[in-house]
């Protein structure tokens, strides 16, 4: 029987790596170690170890063979060994795995802490769900001011308060232009169909509805492919362009079909009614390009997908969508 795991984390892993989170302090013992022995270990050491959620056992070598839980521990006689309790079905990720990606793991497994094995299958330790939880709280954070088209130093706080004026504008300035810029380009894509809004001035009144439906839809799926391109470590990206492209283009159908009907019925003209649904159909398809296809190719890229879904891929998909709209106008017409 063992008391606490003497491992020690590599302080040399990649910074947002697991191996910077590992949890030495935690039960480890022999496969034939006893539940009665187990429950000595614990009340000895309660105070030094870190987690006792799970009780990790491993063999002669350091090799994780088994895991089994303090309640299915407390459970069973004192005089079972815990070779015939524990689970063999491990859950367990490496220290060179993103932390975010392991967070979304123990959620998805449903577990309270996750062990960490070297490439021999070695125990290193475990991550604790405290951890886990703060890993969650601060990539959702990060992400959540990637969307807003807030940039920040992984030093720098991001309280408002506790900020300088410069600092804060130097984070938010630059989406901010880049924002400018797109909506620029798309006022002269716009002035470029000057004569078919004149002859047709209902059309202007649609050009909000055009830029929220397929922006909606974009962020949909790009939220779907950061959260998969996380859970998954290689995603299989034509089966998966496959499915998304055919979920989106059933929604295209749906509004546009919809859209087709209330445009009948408001404005009795099947012509307006004809280009507005076919525009619909082209914008929300379009989305399929800022919403999967860019944020894909940023996780391939190892940059951060959270970064193609703020105002760089809102900008792009505003542009499309005006641009789609217009098109198809002047065609049908």
């Amino acid at each position: 029987m063992e008391s606490i795991s003497a491992i020690q984390p590599d302080q040399k892993y990649p910074p947002d790596s697991v191996g910077q989170l590992i949890e030495p302090n935690v039960p480890v013992v022999s496969p034939h170690t006893s539940v009665l022995e187990i429950k000595e270990l614990i009340n000895k050491n309660i105070d030094e170890f870190r987690t006792i959620n799970y009780i990790y056992i491993t063999d002669h070598s350091n090799k994780l063979t088994g895991v089994v839980s303090i309640r299915e521990v407390l459970k069973h006689d004192n005089h079972r060994h815990v070779s015939e309790i524990m689970t063999t079905d491990l859950i367990y990720t490496h220290p060179y795995t993103h932390q975010e990606r392991a967070a979304y793991m123990a959620l998805k497994k449903k577990v309270k802490a996750v062990p960490v094995l070297d490439k021999d299958h070695h125990f290193l330790g475990v991550i604790p769900y405290d951890t886990l939880l703060s890993v969650l709280y601060q990539e959702i954070s990060e992400d959540l001011l990637k969307f807003a088209g807030l940039t920040r130093g992984h030093s720098e706080t991001d309280d408002v308060m506790s900020l300088k004026v410069l600092t804060s504008l130097k984070h938010r300035l630059p989406w901010i232009i880049i924002g400018l810029a797109g909506g620029l380009l798309i006022a002269r894509t716009i002035g470029a169909f000057e004569s078919t809004l004149q002859n047709n001035l209902i059309l202007a009144a649609f050009i909000p509805l055009m830029v929220y439906m397929s922006n909606a839809v974009g962020q949909q799926v790009s939220a779907f492919v950061i959260r998969d391109s996380a859970l998954t470590d290689k995603l299989p990206f034509r089966k998966y362009f496959i499915k998304q492209s055919s979920i989106v283009l059933l929604i295209a159908l749906i509004m546009s079909t919809i859209l087709f009907g209330i445009s009948v019925l408001f404005y009795g003209d099947f012509n307006i009614a004809k280009i507005l649904s076919v525009s619909l159909f082209g914008t929300i398809t379009s989305s399929i390009l800022t919403g999967l296809t860019i944020p894909y190719v940023f996780v391939k890229l190892r940059f951060d997908p959270a970064n193609a879904s703020g105002p760089v891929g809102t900008v792009i998909q505003d542009f499309l969508s005006v641009l789609i709209y217009f098109t198809i106008a002047s065609l049908l017409i």
